[in-house]
């Protein structure tokens, strides 16, 4: 409606003073003056408030979110007139965006840029667009009520935990693996590639000893390694139905996605040649391995909106694809879902005809809520059923795992929390056991 609550409050406040005039024979008189008059100052309000023209409107917000986290959206409004507006700014959201911040208000001073916002949280990956900025504000009188439309399409990329990866430095890592209870502490992992001489430290090993050097100095020196660096790493990240599989209303694509992202952030970090492929019937994204920033971006490009399709996995057509590109030594960080023998026979069998100078690593996302489901307390026969059939589709898992260590093939299995740490710590392993 083109008038505010004030000018609805005033019409029935003139109920006193007409009644009161009609009392005394004015009624219909008072009546019209009344109206008039309200009338008068609700087009002077429309007048004098500034219209469209007079404000411009900026959204500011970063191009690229992160999934699942606080992402900021903020408006800068210049007020080009003489007079302060109170404003009410509603954003055009995609259905993915969740906020709990409808609109957002401001007090857009003469004159004057002042800023306000809001914070959204993108519940799916890809690709989207703000469209309009929709402005509501009242007179400069505060009768009348005027509606504007900026139209401001912007592109935003949804990046799984993009704002993480930027603060998960190495030490992190470490923290995160003793915090996991795991017996062997990154601290304790040595390097292959020398780096310089120290002066011998009580617990160092006496096989890194120089002698050379201890007789020309006259006291223990040993050999300082690091850990090799320029070795290749490959992502290789199954988008076929396996990956459509949710655990707490996320897919085990995107589980898969997040870990990705942290291990191409690492690999590069430790100068390693870092490459994509994302395969499913057919191969949807290949990038060549590299190195540095530019290569990270390069990679988060073409992971943030890829899509899981309902069909099989190609792992025999995706090792071939792979191997006509790349003949250098590599880890082979498969990303993937093997949820029966027949599976893992099939990728074990690829695996052992196609490749033999590189080095598999099989990545699986463990589902807790299986072993919950066994252990819970069986009252109806709903819960038998379900307690059987996960127990089965765990000793399935297991047999799956068997297969694996038999065929020589390394594996990582771990629940969604701890899939990155894993995987990180298992590529850390077998960098330094010199195994790729």
């Amino acid at each position: 409606m083109p008038f505010s609550k004030t000018f609805i409050l005033l019409i029935f406040l003139g109920i006193i003073p007409i009644g009161v005039a009609g009392f005394l024979g004015y009624g219909v008189v008072s009546l019209l003056i009344y109206n008039a008059v309200l009338l008068l100052i609700l087009l002077t309000d429309m007048v004098i408030t500034p219209g469209k023209k007079m404000f411009e409107v900026e959204r500011i917000a970063d191009s690229k979110f992160s999934l699942g986290t606080i992402n900021r959206i903020s408006f800068k409004i210049r007020n080009k007139s003489r007079y302060s507006v109170n404003m009410t700014i509603k954003d055009d959201l995609p259905s993915f965006f969740e906020t709990n911040e409808n609109t957002v208000k401001i007090k857009a001073l003469p004159q004057i840029s002042c800023e306000a916002g809001y914070n959204v949280i993108p519940k799916k990956r890809g690709q989207f667009y703000l469209e309009n900025i929709n402005i509501r504000y009242t007179g400069v009188l505060n009768l009348c009520v005027k509606q504007v439309t900026f139209s401001k399409k912007e592109c935003i990329k949804v990046y799984p935990s993009f704002k993480d990866l930027r603060r998960y430095s190495f030490a992190a890592i470490k923290k995160n693996n003793l915090l996991h209870g795991n017996k062997k502490s990154l601290e304790h992992i040595q390097g292959t590639e020398f780096e310089s001489l120290r002066e011998y430290q009580y617990g160092d090993d006496y096989r890194k000893i120089n002698w050379m050097a201890t007789a020309r100095f006259n006291k223990l020196v040993v050999n300082s390694y690091e850990t090799e660096k320029n070795q290749q790493i490959f992502i290789l990240i199954d988008s076929s139905r396996v990956m459509n599989q949710e655990i707490e209303n996320i897919k085990k694509l995107d589980y898969a996605i997040n870990s990705a992202f942290l291990l191409a952030e690492i690999a590069l970090q430790k100068g390693d040649n870092t490459g994509l492929m994302v395969f499913d019937e057919k191969v949807r994204r290949y990038i060549s391995p590299g190195k540095g920033r530019h290569q990270f971006n390069l990679i988060a490009e073409n992971l943030y909106n890829i899509e899981g399709n309902l069909v099989s996995a190609d792992y025999e057509g995706a090792l071939i694809h792979f191997l006509s590109k790349q003949k250098r030594r590599s880890l082979l960080c498969i990303f993937t879902e093997l949820f029966n023998e027949n599976e893992a026979k099939r990728l074990i069998k690829a695996l052992r005809e196609l490749v033999f100078v590189h080095v598999p690593l099989i990545v699986s996302i463990e589902d807790t809520r299986l072993t919950d489901m066994t252990t819970k307390s069986l009252i109806t026969s709903e819960d038998v059923f379900i307690s059987t059939a996960a127990g089965k589709i765990i000793e399935d898992r297991k047999k799956v795992r068997e297969l694996f260590q038999k065929a020589g093939i390394a594996c990582v299995e771990a629940p969604p929390d701890k899939l990155s740490i894993s995987v990180i710590n298992k590529y850390l392993a077998m960098k330094t056991a010199m195994k790729i």
